[in-house]
């Protein structure tokens, strides 16, 4: 999976190297390229790459999810970052609690980041995480049942490999022997 951060370079700009401290200061991971060092096809490839993002070629040139920003700009850069930082942090506490009890993160870490993304949306949203795959009512009662992990997360690892989103699964749903299998709602219909 590529990182959700990109950097266009030059190994020789104080604005590119200011950049990468920032980034390794704050612990987060970027794929970059010092287009400076590159050579040929590769180096023409990177630059047709980059073109889409930064028509005038201009360094740094970074790529934060969705986001673009040209030149050191710490503050954009930051709170371009703010919700990556918010996902790894939470991927990392449910790691540490939910493994120990036999419930693992889809090998899919792009989806899982994608699932976790929606959790704290809906955290913002309705003051609590409730499953990203299932439309909450706001009402924390009628949506207890769904708070992530849901309560038929349990059942459905058990008897699926995953449970409905495909956020938590067995290990061997991660080794490829049950990833294939269509987990079905177990919710009953709830009032809106």
């Amino acid at each position: 999976m590529s990182k959700p951060v990109k950097l266009f370079t030059l190994s020789t700009c104080s604005h590119c190297r200011a950049t990468k401290e920032l980034l390794d200061r704050l612990g987060v991971s970027y794929d970059h390229s010092d287009v400076d060092l590159l050579k040929g096809d590769k180096r023409e490839a990177v630059i047709e790459d980059m073109r889409q993002y930064n028509p005038s070629i201009s360094f740094p040139t970074i790529l934060i999810k969705d986001k673009v920003i040209i030149g050191f700009r710490e503050d954009k850069i930051r709170e371009a970052l703010q919700p990556i930082n918010d996902i790894e942090r939470l991927f990392e506490t449910l790691r540490k609690i939910q493994e120990p009890k036999g419930f693992y993160f889809n090998k899919d870490k792009k989806r899982v980041f994608e699932l976790l993304e929606g959790l704290i949306l809906n955290k913002k949203r309705y003051g609590y995480m409730s499953c990203p795959c299932r439309l909450g009512t706001g009402d924390h009662e009628k949506d207890k049942d769904i708070i992530c992990p849901c309560i038929y997360r349990s059942a459905d690892v058990k008897d699926y490999g995953s449970c409905y989103c495909n956020l938590y699964v067995s290990l061997l749903w991660n080794e490829g022997a049950e990833s294939d299998v269509y987990v079905p709602e177990r919710r009953s219909p709830v009032g809106y």
